[in-house]
């Protein structure tokens, strides 16, 4: 609903940031704490349920989501809409450029790891946003869009929110209150609403930017993603369902910094052979492709991811390399920790109210392995694969060599990729 159809004075979860994140935790809370009031902000305004969203969460980008992460869908009841706009991931074959070795995962292999025979699944944002958005719509989540928050205090009980709707809102745009006993910041990296709340983020740049786009395939990807490390980044080449009879898949190509733009403006055939080039003829040959963007690579850690009344969640509380696509992974694992242990702690008025500080920091004991795990696997195999010295490049050999013909350390990396190593 608009923000000028109903307003709240008091909720028990107001959640900012009506992207992946803050949609699936809305969705996940209504789950599990269903008697609990939840409102979500987002600061844009929604279009009709079957059009597309114009949020920055759901660009052209794909995103890869693990067979872990299917099965969270699977128990919101998800799993059979979302399936229709998805393509399987039955295979992901790891490589790296100017070496014939390669290793290869499979969910026949790894059943494990896998779900419904699949160690994952890649759905385009665009189509992704509308299925989240039409799933709230079935719950009683006050979705309050577009509301721009414009100012917070932090009390004893939680916060009080400041919010209007914008200029172009069919509403008025006076100044509203919203009190709510726990406040979940999901409002994306570089997050304004941390930095007014002076949550201190640490940031290492990797000096490299991601070109993403899509990508038309001569041949069927036979649910193949693949993983491509390169001198100057890693590459992956996630598959995409069919459109109008072509094959397609979704590019994540990172390069140096000062390479990004130059590449991006390539006209279609030139960004296309040398695409090729880099990439190989593992997947066939390239034909098309789509409009490209790029966007800088840095990982970004909240020093802070818990406060009495506050919670951090999705990229302000962790942005990671795209290399394993492990970032939304990490997010809708934290998202369903969080529901569930407001739900056996805080889950009605008569027990612990939602922002309690204990609560809040069993959430974040119980998140906290995992994070790191996950962090450390994303953050450390790019430099490990893009260093060139000889010593490196025997070690990763070693680990390929290692992912191809031991079923153990296979079966480990599996697990990781699939969300399930925690």
């Amino acid at each position: 609903m608009s923000a000028s159809e109903k307003t709240l004075l008091t909720v028990d979860v107001a959640i900012i940031g009506g992207g992946m994140a803050g949609a699936c935790l809305a969705l996940l809370l209504a789950k599990h704490c269903p008697q609990l009031e939840v409102a979500l902000l987002e600061q844009r305004p929604l279009p009709q349920a079957d059009a597309a969203l114009d949020l920055p969460s759901f660009d052209t980008r794909a995103t890869a989501i693990s067979a872990g992460s299917l099965k969270v869908f699977r128990d919101l009841g998800l799993w059979s809409m979302l399936k229709e706009y998805a393509a399987p991931i039955r295979q992901v074959h790891v490589s790296d450029r100017g070496h014939s070795l390669g290793a290869g995962l499979s969910a026949e292999r790894e059943s494990e790891a896998a779900f419904e025979d699949m160690l994952g699944a890649v759905i385009e944002n665009a189509a992704l946003g509308p299925l989240l958005y039409r799933a709230l719509a079935t719950t009683d989540t006050c979705v309050l869009a577009p509301a721009r928050v414009t100012g917070v205090k932090m009390h004893q009980g939680g916060a009080e929110l400041s919010w209007r709707g914008t200029e172009h809102d069919a509403g008025s745009t006076a100044e509203q209150t919203l009190n709510t006993r726990l406040l979940v910041v999901a409002d994306g990296v570089n997050s304004p609403l941390c930095q007014q709340l002076g949550i201190a983020t640490d940031e290492e740049a990797y000096h490299q930017h991601a070109l993403v786009t899509t990508v038309e395939l001569q041949r069927d990807h036979r649910g193949v993603a693949y993983e491509r490390f390169t001198d100057n980044g890693p590459m992956a080449l996630l598959p995409l369902p069919r459109r109008d009879g072509s094959h397609r898949a979704a590019l994540v190509w990172t390069c140096a910094s000062d390479e990004a733009e130059a590449i991006a403006g390539l006209p279609e055939a030139a960004f296309i052979d040398r695409l090729q080039k880099v990439f190989g003829w593992r997947a066939g040959r390239i034909l098309r492709s789509g409009s490209v963007q790029h966007y800088p690579l840095k990982l970004s850690l909240a020093r802070e991811q818990v406060r009495r009344g506050l919670v951090l969640v999705g990229n302000c509380a962790h942005f990671l390399h795209p290399v394993a696509g492990q970032g939304f992974n990490l997010t809708l694992r934290d998202c369903e920790t969080l529901a569930r242990t407001i739900a056996r702690h805080g889950g009605s008025s008569a027990q612990t109210a939602p922002g309690e500080l204990d609560l809040l920091q069993t959430y974040w004991r119980e998140r906290q392995h995992d994070q790191q795990l996950t962090i450390g696997f994303s953050d450390r195999i790019p430099p490990l694969f893009a260093a060139r010295n000889l010593f490196a490049a025997g070690l990763r050999q070693a680990g390929l060599l290692g992912l191809a013909l031991a079923p153990p350390l296979r079966g480990a990396f599996a697990r990781q990729a699939a969300g399930l190593a925690v």
